[in-house]
């Protein structure tokens, strides 16, 4: 069972940096975000993200908690894992989570607020969601939906995914 305490100040000024520096949406809609540590002392996995470990994951607050004063949308971090990157690794995982944000629209690309007056998020999803099994892979080779997947990953953006090969 996750446990969770406060993150250091320090951890917030990079979010918010973060935003500055490359989601212009998310300034111009003045949305909010919060972080919280996650860890589980019995070596669990403390956060998830679809039923799978994960490092860090960010949901929308509800209206009820953003009315009473919550940040509009709050990333959860898996402590260890996070204590144990790098700076790089660090900043990467934030923004990938803040990328995540959609602020939604109207028909004339006005941002949409809720009745606190704060904008209207929604969760983007990931460009690859992948499913694999090693073994259905290796049993089944190129006639496998791993190995299908995995040349179509490999085509589309392998450089960006494998810079070194």
């Amino acid at each position: 069972m996750p446990q969770f305490d406060i993150t250091p100040e320090s951890l917030n000024a990079t979010v918010q940096s973060l935003i500055e520096a490359n989601h212009p949406e998310l300034v111009e809609a003045n949305v909010t975000v919060d972080t919280i540590f996650a860890f589980d002392d019995k070596g669990g996995f403390p956060v998830k993200t679809n039923g799978y470990p994960s490092s860090a994951n960010i949901k929308i607050n509800n209206l009820k908690s953003r009315i009473k004063g919550a940040a509009d949308a709050e990333i959860t971090i898996d402590r260890d894992a996070f204590n144990s990157m790098n700076e790089g690794q660090q900043q990467a995982l934030l923004d990938r989570e803040l990328y995540r944000l959609i602020v939604k629209r109207d028909k004339e690309g006005n941002v949409k607020v809720d009745d606190a007056d704060r904008a209207c998020l929604k969760i983007k999803k990931f460009d690859y969601m992948l499913g694999w099994f090693k073994e259905i892979a290796v049993r089944h080779g190129a006639d496998s939906p791993e190995v299908y997947q995995a040349n179509i990953l490999w085509q589309k953006d392998g450089r960006t995914f494998f810079p070194k090969v």
